[in-house]
């Protein structure tokens, strides 16, 4: 279901280039789950920007293929290229779940939103939807936490929520 050949990807910092990947591959079937393991700094997370379109605006991938769908991703350059595969057809769960979390906007809120939008269904529905996916991923009183903030959480009680929006697209 996705494919990536001989990818390399380069970062431009000071007027220097930084070399951060070079010749990956990647073979994910249908029905397989894919570990990508190794130490901090190892291109882990640069690797797998690629397959949603989140690299930073100083990074390139100057070589390869990732194909989805008979697409090449490498290919695609602004959010209307990637809209319908990015969040729709493949999400990153981030390991640190504040960096996808708004701290000053409820947590209800922001998978709501996310439910709105890729489903295209009433708020109200997509509360109810929202808190079944809150206790789907652990959330316990999910609907006496609905309203409540990121900070209000631990940090595994945060990663369930990263992973419950995940979930909802």
């Amino acid at each position: 279901i996705l494919s990536a050949k001989d990818v390399n990807i380069q970062f431009n910092l000071r007027g220097k280039v930084l070399h951060a990947i070079r010749g990956i591959d990647l073979d994910l079937y249908q029905g397989e789950v894919l570990a990508i393991v190794g130490e901090s700094g190892s291109g882990k997370s640069v690797f797998t920007k690629t397959f949603t379109g989140m690299l930073e605006s100083n990074g390139s991938i100057t070589n390869g293929s990732v194909m989805f769908e008979g697409k090449d991703l490498t290919k695609l350059k602004t959010d209307k290229d990637w809209e319908g595969i990015r969040g729709a057809k493949i999400s990153t769960i981030f390991q640190d779940p504040m960096t996808s979390l708004n701290p000053i906007r409820t947590i209800g809120s922001q998978i709501t939103e996310v439910i709105e939008k890729h489903q295209g269904i009433s708020r109200g529905d997509a509360k109810k939807q929202a808190i079944e996916l809150m206790e789907r991923v652990g959330i316990q009183n999910a609907a006496n936490r609905f309203d409540e903030y990121p900070f209000q959480y631990s940090g595994g009680m945060r990663q369930r929520i990263v992973i419950a929006i995940a979930l909802s697209c």
